[in-house]
């Protein structure tokens, strides 16, 4: 199989959508969030599935202040979109905000992003009904951070699979 970026194959229980074999293939990487914002959220908003729609409204937000609403209803395969983030005259995510005092930038909405947000700088393509490559975006510049986390299999249950599912679901 030609894995193109993916660095590891998720093989998920069909039933109870939890991981029975992962296999990576390359060195793992390594990430941390460097809260720059350059590649993902000064870019504009992501897609929104349903459930990042009633996330997004749950934190106290209309829809007319979030969504987008797009005739391209379809990602990975799935019909499963509802719409786009509403983007910033330049481009940047609704809900990005630079903390000047720390020279960062937060997302207003971190506790409930929708999950493109959660699985970036990740990707994962469909291979089966249950399973899946994840793949690096390696443009995010909190890949092979020497003080990241090492992308093992805990960090794929913990920051990615929930992401993941959202999307395949």
């Amino acid at each position: 199989m030609d894995l193109g970026s993916g660095f590891a194959e998720v093989i998920l229980n069909p039933e109870t959508k939890q991981i029975v074999n992962l296999t990576l293939y390359r060195n793992r990487p390594r990430f941390r969030c460097r809260r720059c914002a350059t590649f993902c959220c000064k870019l504009g908003g992501p897609k929104l599935v349903d459930k990042d729609v009633e996330r997004i409204k749950q934190a106290g937000y209309s829809l007319e202040e979030f969504l987008e609403l797009t005739f391209d209803n379809e990602f990975k395969g799935s019909p499963i979109m509802r719409g786009n983030m509403k983007n910033r005259e330049d481009g940047s995510c609704v809900f990005l905000m630079f903390d000047a005092e720390n020279s960062v930038y937060e997302c207003l909405i971190y506790d409930f992003r929708p999950a493109s947000c959660k699985l970036y700088p990740f990707d994962f393509e469909r291979i089966g009904p249950s399973s899946f490559v994840l793949k690096l975006i390696p443009c995010c510049r909190g890949l092979n951070n020497p003080g990241g986390k090492l992308v093992d299999e805990e960090f794929i249950v913990k920051h990615l699979l929930s992401a993941v599912l959202d999307l395949m679901l």
